[in-house]
């Protein structure tokens, strides 16, 4: 991307183009820095821009505050059409710290120099390590100079860990690979330490003054602890990220001394605009060739990061208005709007333009009443107007599928598991029951075993399902459900060429897991479908899937379990293999692998019915084209003998040799000649009789 700059006195003219809103903001950020020259004003001229979104909004207010560092006064210029633009800018700098004017010649006769007061971190140059290690002794030495002092342990004895990081002044992005589980004992580390988990897990974290531990798992963002308080806990086979800054930074964006007061997100919305910051900062700044060393470009997304933050996580600075909105006007109106638009794509932003204050005020007034988040309440209003609809439904007039669908759930198992916390009893039996008064009815002695329940919930959703597809996702997800241990599902298939594909999974790594498989040549599904049943208790000591294994435990996976859940292949039939894989080493139990087995047995009856439906289906339909087919030949023959003046099996015999002298199906010729009468002559011949002239 390139910008064109032109000097204008003492001023240079930056002309964004039109396509500017296309490029990422690191594009954006790095073409400001190419074009801006050493001038004492820097015009962003933006009156040919006619699309302007939030994020290369917030790319231009970053570029002009790191102008300011370097002695320089950046302003924007908007044509006074585009209030669309106007209001983009609002949101991204709500207290119009970057003047804006209309002409060039009004920002010129304005210009002033801005000096920054606030205390500006220094960019330093790159700087990058890497760090491997078995020895527990080196990795506590590297890890508490990298961070704070530390004392860690090992409860096995064995350590691994590999690290890198790539830090500039006040920000450093760094990638951890923990394979052991190591305790922790860290002091204060001093700066904002933000942790973003790719697999395994975080146990057993106690920040000091916190009354209760917490778990992190994949998946998870979160700030490690304050600046200045010591935490401990456990990490387990973990790979992460942790991106560090200088509270300072946060200070200078913010305008003032701020502090974080929670070290969760506010939502998934605001964790996923921090995780595209860091990725930001470290991969298209820090860790792109030439990016980096400019100074502009490393300040410019160091603030991007920043703000990221404050706007991610509730802060000092947001609490008092905040504080002044979060009442039970505030929530009525945001109650009301849940409740009209429960079948509405809707989210925290729409509620809190609904209720006409903040985001985080909705967010603590829902917490100050009752104890939940916003988009918590959203899910249960749905579960409610879920089960209205099910009581209200008529027998055999919907299914309980199409309902979870309607309500926005695209898993029935995970449907069902919410439905039975909420109220006590599955779908399907709210279903059922509906005409029913439960009085007449005697519950059996199994109905409090949950595994029992939803070996029933599932036995209804394959007896609705109408492909194979669908039956084999649901035994997917009930495996999840049903085994605590499992983390992973997935089932393979074998078919009648002996093509191996993955059918479906719970992840899609269970597919990338399968084509290692097939690679390799070995693995538990080659294993499975001679053996029946094989398991592994830890797979980082497993011999016999070498390649496998390692792929497995790859992505955080310590044990698994497979059983054949099809007969073995025959003609026209396919064979196949329920995995399950568990986090943790260990994690399946033989009750587990009882449950497993059932399920396996369970879909293995259902897929029969599915494809004795789909067979059924199919022959159907092969006796309607052959019904039909005879009915055109019929036709056809007809034709001929009328307009020929031959026999049946002399009208038969023609079509026959025009089919194969054209090499045209029969069925085609038939149809030519019924619906253009005219395409066929005869032709004189000893016979009376001739191929038709085409």
């Amino acid at each position: 991307m390139r910008i064109a700059s032109r000097p204008v006195g003492p001023a240079v003219v930056l002309a964004l183009p039109d396509g500017l809103c296309s490029a990422e903001p690191a594009e954006v950020a790095e073409a400001l820095g190419a074009a801006a020259v050493q001038a004492r004003l820097i015009v962003l001229d933006l009156r040919d821009v006619d699309l302007l979104t939030a994020r290369t909004a917030r790319a231009l207010i970053a570029f002009a505050d790191a102008s300011v560092e370097r002695d320089a006064e950046c302003v924007l210029l908007l044509d006074p059409s585009h209030t669309a633009a106007a209001t983009v800018l609002d949101s991204a700098d709500p207290d119009g710290a970057v003047p804006r004017f209309h002409t060039l010649d009004e920002a010129l006769a304005s210009h002033q120099r801005v000096v920054h007061t606030g205390p500006v971190p220094t960019v330093a140059a790159i700087n990058t390590l890497a760090f491997d290690s078995v020895d527990l002794g080196r990795t506590e030495e590297f890890l508490s100079s990298s961070y704070a002092p530390m004392h860690i342990g090992s409860a096995t004895g064995r350590s691994g860990a590999h690290i890198t990081r790539v830090a500039a002044g006040p920000v450093s992005a760094d990638l951890l690979d923990l394979g052991f589980e190591m305790s922790y004992d860290v002091s204060p580390l001093g700066r904002i330490c933000l942790c973003d988990i790719e697999s395994g897990t975080v146990e057993d974290h106690r920040v000091d003054g916190w009354r209760e531990a917490e778990a992190f798992g994949p998946g998870d963002l979160f700030s490690f602890a304050p600046p200045d308080r010591p935490y401990t806990g456990r990490i387990c086979d973990a790979r992460y990220g942790i991106t560090m800054l200088d509270p300072s930074l946060l200070d200078e964006v913010a305008g003032e001394p701020v502090r974080l007061l929670d070290h969760h997100p506010v939502d998934a919305a605001a964790a996923a605009q921090v995780r595209a910051a860091i990725a930001h900062l470290r991969d298209d700044v820090l860790g792109a060739p030439g990016a980096g060393e400019n100074p502009l470009v490393v300040s410019a997304a160091s603030r991007y990061l920043a703000a990221s933050v404050l706007n991610a996580f509730p802060t000092t600075s947001a609490v008092e208005e905040s504080e002044r909105d979060a009442h039970s006007a505030t929530l009525r109106r945001a109650i009301a709007f849940i409740e009209a638009n429960a079948d509405r794509d809707i989210g925290a932003a729409d509620i809190a333009r609904a209720a006409r204050v903040s985001a985080r005020a909705v967010q603590l007034a829902f917490r100050r009443y009752l104890d939940m988040t916003p988009m918590a309440y959203v899910r249960q209003v749905r579960l409610d107007c879920a089960r209205a609809e099910l009581r209200a439904a008529e027998p055999g007039e919907t299914t309980v599928t199409a309902v979870a669908a309607r309500w926005g759930y695209g898993r029935p198992s995970v449907f069902a598991a919410r439905y039975r916390a909420a109220y006590g009893e599955s779908p399907s039996q709210t279903l059922r029951l509906r005409s029913h008064d439960r009085s007449d009815f005697v519950i059996d002695a199994g109905a409090g075993d949950p595994v029992l329940d939803q070996f029933e919930a599932l036995t209804l959703l394959l007896l609705d399902a109408t492909t194979v597809a669908e039956a084999l996702q649901h035994i997917a997800d009930a495996a999840v459900l049903a085994i605590p241990g499992a983390d992973l599902a997935g089932i393979t298939m074998r078919g009648p060429d002996g093509a191996v594909r993955t059918a479906v999974g719970t992840d899609e790594v269970a597919a990338e897991l399968d084509a290692t498989q097939v690679t390799a040549g070995r693995g538990p599904f080659i294993d499975v479908t001679n053996l029946g049943y094989v398991t592994s208790d830890d797979l980082r000591a497993e011999t016999r899937w070498p390649a496998f294994a390692a792929a497995a435990v790859e992505h955080g996976y310590h044990a698994l379990l497979a059983t054949e859940m099809l007969p073995a292949a025959g003609p026209g039939q396919v064979s196949g293999a329920l995995t399950i894989y568990s986090r943790r080493a260990g994690g399946l139990s033989r009750a587990d692998r009882d449950t497993a087995l059932l399920l396996a047995t369970h879909g293995s009856l259902a897929l029969a019915h599915v494809r004795t439906a789909e067979l059924a289906d199919l022959q159907r339909a092969q006796l309607r084209r052959a019904v039909d087919s005879r009915d055109l030949i019929g036709q056809a023959k007809g034709i001929l003998m009328s307009r020929q003046g031959i026999s049946s099996d002399e009208a038969f015999d023609l079509l026959r040799r025009t089919s194969q002298d054209l090499n045209v199906k029969l069925v085609d010729v038939a149809h030519t000649l019924t619906t253009r009468h005219g395409e066929l002559r005869p032709a004189p011949s000893s016979s009376g009789c001739a191929p038709a002239e085409q």
